[in-house]
């Protein structure tokens, strides 16, 4: 029985030394064994957007009438607000403008017949969708917008955009000046720096155009082209 049990061993041994190749590791104790394993991890730089929405097309022969829940649509800028852009999205976005779905952008909305300075005024139409992205580059990153006007001259009134991303507490408005800088210069949105973003980052774009009087009757186009990019 002795002699069976040695002759056991020795063919175990045999077995999980033809088993093993010459960069396996094989180790016998007698009361303890260990092997050690390697393991090599690459792991790509990567960047990636997605946004929800690729298209807004705003027709202000039947301008969409603003909804105050989500901040989207066309609301009226009273005739006496005093403020920029960006007071009057705000403004907005907080509830504090009337939906309004004319233009120009007047409506007897007590229904008195008659049109009283805060039934009348200008118009600011806002859209809203969001920006997915993702960076693991431990430098930081940046995102910019490059707003290049394709159609129709600087004519258009004003036209501004917030990003917001909530997951880091950061929010950035920049506003496009016509005949200024919609022809493609970069606009930065969010930059971090010595960080990489946690993950996939959802920022809230927000776009917006105030129809404040300077604009001109005709058809504008635009490319937004959103840029991630690895510092």
């Amino acid at each position: 029985m002795k002699r069976a049990l040695l002759t056991l061993s020795a063919l175990l041994a045999l077995g999980l030394a033809l088993a093993n190749g010459p960069d396996d590791e094989y180790n016998v104790g007698d009361q303890q064994a260990t092997v050690t394993e390697r393991i090599t991890l690459t792991i790509p730089q990567r960047v990636a957007l997605h946004l929800t929405e690729d298209e807004w097309v705003l027709d202000l022969n039947n301008p969409p009438l603003g909804n105050q829940a989500t901040g989207e649509g066309c609301f009226l800028v009273p005739k006496d607000f005093e403020g920029t852009l960006e007071d009057a999205l705000e403004a907005a976005l907080a509830g504090d403008l009337r939906p309004m779905d004319a233009y120009p952008a007047a409506k007897d909305l007590d229904g008195d017949g008659t049109l009283e300075n805060h039934e009348k005024g200008t118009l600011i139409c806002i859209n809203q969708k969001v920006l997915q992205k993702f960076c693991n580059n431990g430098q930081g990153c940046e995102l910019d917008l490059k707003v290049t006007r394709t159609l129709g001259g600087p004519t258009y009134g004003k036209l501004g955009v917030k990003d917001i991303a909530e997951d880091i507490g950061h929010e950035r408005f920049v506003e496009i000046i016509p005949g200024t800088n919609d022809d493609g210069d970069p606009l930065e949105l969010l930059k971090v720096l010595g960080n990489r973003l946690p993950g996939w980052l959802d920022d809230l774009i927000i776009e917006a155009f105030w129809f404040d009087g300077t604009e001109v009757a005709g058809t504008y186009e635009f490319n937004f082209l959103f840029q991630l990019a690895a510092l």
